[in-house]
């Protein structure tokens, strides 16, 4: 009975330690250098993909695994090295463009220096200022005729006393200002106002138009300020047509297609990089638990840190 019990026991014994083992012996995840079951079962086919792409059998990460992407190092390290390029390239195509409008900028206003400060110009400007400071003295002297003119007296005088009540009365709270008496008052003020205001200028307008040296004074200045922006009208028609205005327009065109091509090309070039970093990092996500016998805890999503950053996999840049 003894010898029975002892050997039951040493059976049950090697059986836990067959089982224990092929336990410690299951990888928790399936690694990525491991060879497949399928391709285990055609072990002959997966000798040829191996022959094929790296020259050698079944198992291990080759050259042309689907979980392994570009060579024996899965870093994007020409990705991540084209976007520096790019982006120095998209900032100096903006710069130059920039460049080339301050060029312009600047010719413009060399151009229009020379213009203002030719003696063409200048003299028209000079006889400008002269009819209207010829105007303005025969005017005056209508006007100081026209104080003799008790009428014209008398309504200015109206007009004073008429502005000083209003002031005098004009309502100093919200309170007053709402009083419909107050409004109504200041509404007739302001209407006799205006209507004596009209009537002095009817008599100012009615002596300068009877006055011939007003009159020809008058012709002189509209004569001379015509001829002055006729001047910078011809001008600027001119300039807007010049070879070296229409090379300059031709060239910032150009440079802002430079511009727009190389904000593209970086924008590309960052998107190609984040999709080879993702897929460098979602490639060897399980690295860390190639060599561990415990497995991953209560992960269902995948991703050996997804419970603290909430994905399977994170960008690492």
């Amino acid at each position: 009975m003894r010898t029975i019990r002892f050997g039951f026991v040493a059976a049950a014994a090697l059986s836990l330690s067959i089982v224990a083992s092929g336990w410690t012996a299951q990888p928790t995840q399936p690694a990525d250098d491991q060879p497949r079951h399928d391709d285990n079962d055609r072990g002959g086919d997966r000798g040829d993909r191996g022959d094929r792409n790296a020259g050698g059998g079944g198992g291990g990460a080759q050259y042309g695994d689907a979980y392994h992407g570009y060579s024996g190092n899965d870093y994007p390290a020409e990705e991540v090295r084209a976007v520096p390029g790019a982006r120095a390239q998209a900032v100096r195509a903006r710069l130059e463009h920039e460049r080339a409008q301050s060029d312009l900028h600047r010719w413009i206003d060399r151009s229009w220096d020379d213009f203002t400060n030719s003696r063409d110009y200048l003299d028209t400007t000079a006889n400008e200022r002269k009819a209207q400071d010829a105007y303005n003295r025969e005017r005056e002297r209508v006007l100081r005729k026209l104080q003799d003119d008790s009428n014209y007296r008398t309504l200015k005088d109206l007009i004073a006393d008429l502005s000083a009540k209003m002031e005098r009365e004009r309502p100093r709270s919200i309170s007053a200002a709402t009083n419909s008496d107050s409004i109504e008052d200041m509404l007739a003020m302001a209407t006799v106002k205006l209507g004596y205001l009209s009537q002095l200028s009817a008599m100012e307008s009615a002596a300068l138009n009877a006055d011939r040296a007003v009159q020809d004074s008058r012709t002189a200045l509209l004569d001379t300020g015509t001829r002055s922006r006729e001047m910078r009208r011809t001008f600027d028609r001119k300039l807007r047509r010049d070879p070296d205005f229409l090379a300059n327009r031709g060239r910032i065109d150009d440079l802002r297609i430079n511009k727009v091509v190389a904000g593209a090309f970086l924008e590309s070039a960052i998107n190609a990089r984040n999709i080879a970093l993702d897929y460098a990092y979602y490639v060897h996500r399980w690295d860390q638990y190639k060599y561990s016998q415990y497995g991953i805890y209560s992960d269902p999503y995948g991703g050996g840190y997804s419970q603290y950053y909430g994905g399977g996999y994170m960008r690492r840049y």
